[in-house]
């Protein structure tokens, strides 16, 4: 098997109206040296079809389908036991990437000697304009700043192969892709943010995304259940979580009026 610079890991699920557009974003990347894991978890309608036909047009796209439904974090982890890249990185069904993102995000990773990099994003609506302002991300956090507010956005991520090998998605936790970041950074490893908006992420009404309510009730559950933090210490993160959040909702309810 070739050697591979970046292996992108793309768990689909019902993607049929946006899995075309996601995959192209990535072959287009200006680093080529990549591979494609476009694992299917069980989709009902075209979405392995379409797959499957881009994969005849471009050998880095490789369709793989799960057995059975195995939801998203055991998809994603199929693809980490798979993957054979130097690095790996993630990209939803329905969200794209600018074509340098991988580039910009490489380079910076080897400057900071980082074991995981995080890019801006777009925020665009179903029919792939921007809905709202950019969310620009800051040049670095740690596990103390993810605490309070979480920067990473999944589709945005890059992962060296080193540390990739030493952890996985959660399978029992709201927002396991949460709670991997803070697995790599408690473990000391440095996090790079790259500030350009390089992802364009799709906000679907109805996704999880909307649920802030049971969003904030999961978000208490990895404080005390998975990250096992006192209550103190738990009750002042999640204070600065919902008070970071409060200002987010109103500075957008600002852009939309």
């Amino acid at each position: 098997m070739e050697k591979v610079t970046v292996s992108v890991i793309m768990p689909v699920y019902n993607c049929a109206a946006y899995v075309e557009e996601a995959v192209r974003s990535v072959l287009a990347q200006t680093v080529s040296d990549l591979e494609l894991l476009v694992i299917d978890d069980g989709s009902k309608d075209d979405t392995f079809a379409i797959v499957t036909r881009l994969a005849a047009e471009d050998a880095r796209v490789i369709p793989l389908k799960n057995s059975e439904n195995m939801g998203v974090a055991r998809t994603r982890n199929r693809g980490l036991d798979t993957a054979r890249g130097d690095y790996i990185a993630f990209l939803d069904g329905d969200d794209r990437w600018h074509p340098e993102k991988l580039r910009v995000q490489i380079a910076r990773m080897q400057a900071e000697n980082a074991a995981l990099s995080y890019t801006s994003y777009a925020i665009v609506d179903a029919a792939g304009n921007p809905s709202k302002a950019a969310y620009i991300v800051p040049e670095r956090v740690n596990f103390n700043g993810l605490l309070c507010e979480n920067v990473i956005g999944c589709s945005t991520v890059m992962l060296t192969r080193a540390v990739a090998a030493e952890h996985r998605f959660v399978t029992d936790f709201y927002h396991e892709d949460y709670c991997l970041w803070l697995d790599i950074l408690r473990g000391g490893h440095t996090a790079a943010g790259c500030t350009a908006p390089l992802t364009d992420w799709r906000l679907i009404q109805n996704s999880r995304s909307f649920d802030k309510k049971k969003s904030a009730h999961n978000r208490w559950r990895i404080y005390r259940g998975y990250l096992k933090l006192s209550v103190v210490r738990s009750a002042w993160v999640f204070a600065c979580y919902a008070v970071r959040g409060v200002k987010k909702y109103y500075s957008r309810r600002r852009e939309d009026v």
